[in-house]
């Protein structure tokens, strides 16, 4: 081929608005937080038909790049290592059975059968979708993928810090927190502040403070016993401010769901998160792209010209070579650094080598009861949880409560949801010992995970994204501080060869873990590919925070 022959011209400053607003967005301009266009360019690019794309790996980006791509005409070809498409996006059912790798030898090992009863199931990847993350909810609607709310918070979950006895309730804690920090402001506030009365008069509403200025309890943090009819209700005494104070509840993600990502309001597919990728891959199948599953990249080589990609996957024993003029990647970069590779940049090659994973573990449960929502035909009171997480100092970290099927028999929860040591803990654990650390957690919640009939063993699964065979992590672990992390997020932003190589997922966005940002990267790579977008990117770019975006860590 001749160079240039075939090659959409490249174009040097984005073209149109939401052209200008996904660029912004890729590259950090226009701020951590956010998401750009969620539409298509601005203009329709002439059709490309019968030009071949291989896409390696069928996860989120992997489709949607497959879906678009199809629909400009061009010959798509998916190549999944696993048996399912979906990446990350993974919901367990009965009779779904889980591998890792074994950290000595390297093989690939069998974990769990799930054992869940018939129509349970539990999202082991993403379980949530902001409301703001608009590519994912246009899609959901275009495909006809039916959405619920997802609960993020209620005043009845329990946030437990280390050192206090038994877990409290988030409206004790919220409450109590607001009213001792207002009434220590009033203190001072009607001779210091200009705006004395009005402050004194919102400290007075926004703590609840009596007309001394002083916090002595309120309704907003709960009753001791059940209101009856001749019997007043008495508020719950507040928590004293030193035993709050020492317990650092807040440094257990109490505030987390006042942060942007997880503000209501939230939602999630009825019936499972992997509605979605059932329909990404139903409509790029479509649109006419070719799914090829348990086909595993050995190679992958950019001719001398840079026009052109071979890549060679073993399939059924069998070793292929597929070539094409464009070639995208949404292979975890983990998995992408040790295959064989020709025709790279050093920047790209090092690029690789700097980007980290983030570790992380879920486990799961089944209840045969769903205690936590109480029991309605007790005479005792017992107060319904209803959605929602609560919050631990304990390995587990977080456990998540069903926002489905309230008022069901049976239910099952997020047993565990961690990253960092806690991941590395707990996933370097035997899956039977995994479950018994997890079970003491959320028994320190809620004592009726002693009971192993109510929440068996049988009926749980764990998984360790970061041992997780063609994933090895859960997230791209990007640090904004780190010139490093910089040049390499610029690099990879940027496509190989002569516009033949690119590398896409939520990896290389400004949301990492977030499906919204596979589908902006995807968008972004499509765009480049037909001329749209730019191909090379500013020295100055802002890398993204995945502990606030991932964790609500500050």
């Amino acid at each position: 081929m001749t160079p240039g022959q075939d090659r959409p011209t490249p174009v040097t400053t984005p073209v149109g608005d939401s052209a200008t607003a996904l660029y912004q967005a890729m590259i950090g301009g226009a701020g951590p937080a956010a998401t750009g266009w969620a539409g298509g360019p601005d203009y329709a690019p002439p059709p490309r038909p019968g030009e071949r794309i291989l896409i390696l790996g069928g996860g989120i980006a992997g489709l949607t790049a497959a879906y678009e791509l199809s629909l400009y005409g061009f010959d798509c070809i998916v190549l999944e290592a696993q048996n399912r498409v979906g990446g990350r996006n993974r919901t367990a059912r009965k009779g779904d059975k889980l591998y890792e790798l074994d950290e000595r030898t390297g093989k690939k090992v069998h974990t769990h059968t799930c054992r869940f009863d018939d129509g349970m199931y539990l999202n082991l990847g993403p379980g949530r979708i902001p409301y703001h993350h608009r590519r994912v909810l246009k899609y959901c609607r275009d495909f006809k993928v039916a959405l619920e709310p997802y609960v993020m918070e209620t005043t009845a979950n329990l946030v437990r810090p280390p050192g206090v006895a038994a877990a409290w309730p988030n409206r004790r804690v919220a409450n109590d927190t607001r009213g001792h920090l207002a009434a220590k402001l009033a203190e001072g506030a009607a001779t210091t502040d200009p705006h004395g009365a009005e402050l004194l008069d919102l400290l007075r509403v926004f703590g609840a403070l009596d007309v001394d200025g002083k916090y002595r309890g309120s309704t907003r943090s709960g009753y001791l016993s059940k209101p009856e009819i001749n019997d007043f209700p008495v508020p719950a005494p507040p928590i004293p401010f030193d035993d709050l104070l020492k317990s650092g509840f807040w440094k257990a993600r109490f505030y987390q769901p006042v942060d942007y990502l997880w503000q209501a309001t939230m939602f999630q597919p009825v019936g499972g998160m992997d509605k979605i990728v059932d329909a990404l891959a139903r409509e790029a199948r479509l649109a006419g792209a070719q799914i090829v599953l348990e086909a595993v990249v050995t190679r992958i080589d950019i001719d001398e010209d840079g026009d052109r990609v071979s890549v060679t996957y073993v399939k059924d024993g069998k070793e292929t070579e597929e070539k094409a003029r464009y070639c995208v990647s949404n292979i975890p970069v983990p998995v992408l650094r040790p295959i064989r590779r020709t025709g790279f940049s050093r920047a790209f090659e090092h690029a690789l080598e700097v980007v980290k994973f983030e570790k992380t573990c879920k486990v799961g449960w089944q209840a045969n009861r769903r205690f936590w929502e109480g029991n309605l035909d007790s005479s005792i009171e017992t107060e319904g949880i209803y959605g929602g997480i609560s919050w631990t100092s304990h390995n587990i970290t977080q456990l998540w409560y069903p926002s489905n099927d309230y008022f069901s028999a049976k239910g099952t929860l997020t047993g565990a949801y961690n990253f960092k040591e806690q991941a590395d803990e707990l996933g370097a654990l035997s899956p039977d010992r995994r479950l018994k650390l997890a079970r003491q957690g959320a028994a320190e919640l809620h004592p009726e995970f002693n009971d192993t009939e109510l929440v068996p063993d049988a009926k749980a699964v764990t998984i360790a994204w970061h041992k997780v065979p063609f994933q090895l992590g859960g997230f791209a672990d990007w640090e904004p501080g780190k010139e490093s992390h910089k040049q390499a997020y610029k690099q990879l932003l940027q496509p190989e060869g002569r516009e033949a190589f690119y590398v896409t997922g939520d990896q290389i966005s400004p949301l990492p873990g977030w499906q919204e940002g596979a589908m902006m990267s995807a968008q972004y790579v499509v765009q480049q590919i037909l001329g749209i977008m730019p191909v090379s990117v500013p020295e100055v770019i802002e890398v993204p925070d995945t502990a606030a975006l991932t964790q609500g860590l500050y």
